[in-house]
């Protein structure tokens, strides 16, 4: 049964390549889920991104099989800049995916595989819309296994090197705040958040958001995170 289109629909992004079989996967979710989706190829949004995402979207929808790690790479350094109140999606994931490969997408609320019926993508994205997550059990099991066997209970002096604000920031980051998130919690601006991050990543040897998590998870104490 098709939804009918209002002005109430979730706008989102499709970053795929366009193609017929991109389209026609578009328009089925469109049929169904009170969604409104453009698709976009990783090359535009690359290009003039600002004008791409505009303040109503709230999804970015990649497929994962349309997407290589080089795009991949560009695609997170962007993301990073951006909105972090964006949400991800990704489609035809592979079946053996791992719970590591999900650390990279930092606002990752949906994982679809390439098997899945459009019956499967529709109930996902109904359940997404609502607020829920859309994981294999076994997906989420191992991601919550991978922290669990990473809580430390000696903090790295590394973290001591870190000016107070820092140590604020980069645990906050550790459980899994945005960057907007973040700057609400200590009331602060946005830019005032990545200049410390900035410093703090340089201060604990790391090069991106994803090493600076997996840092906090094998550096800092759970003792640390008590207030």
């Amino acid at each position: 049964m098709s939804v009918e289109k209002d002005g109430n629909n979730v706008h989102a992004l499709l970053l795929a390549e366009n193609s017929l079989q991109s389209g026609l996967l578009k328009d089925s979710i469109e049929q169904k889920v009170p969604i409104t989706i453009k698709l976009i190829c990783a090359e535009k949004l690359y290009r003039s991104r600002d004008d791409v995402v505009e303040g109503d979207v709230r999804f970015i929808i990649i497929d994962y099989a349309a997407i290589g790690h080089g795009t991949a790479t560009h695609y997170h350094e962007i993301i990073e800049r951006m909105d972090n109140s964006i949400k991800e999606i990704l489609l035809n994931a592979p079946s053996d995916l791992e719970h590591a490969e999900m650390l990279k997408w930092q606002n990752l609320v949906g994982v679809f595989y390439a098997s899945d019926t459009i019956e499967t993508l529709v109930s996902g994205f109904e359940r997404i819309l609502a607020g829920e997550l859309w994981m294999s059990r076994k997906l989420v099991y191992e991601y919550v296994n991978f922290y669990r066997r990473r809580q430390c209970s000696k903090t790295s002096p590394y973290y001591t090197k870190l000016t107070k604000r820092e140590q604020q920031i980069i645990k906050l980051l550790g459980d899994g705040a945005s960057n907007t998130e973040i700057a609400e919690t200590l009331f602060v601006s946005e830019n005032t958040v990545k200049a410390h991050l900035h410093n703090a990543f340089k201060k604990i040897k790391v090069k991106n958001r994803l090493q600076a998590l997996l840092w906090v998870k094998n550096n800092i104490a759970s003792s640390e995170f008590v207030q």
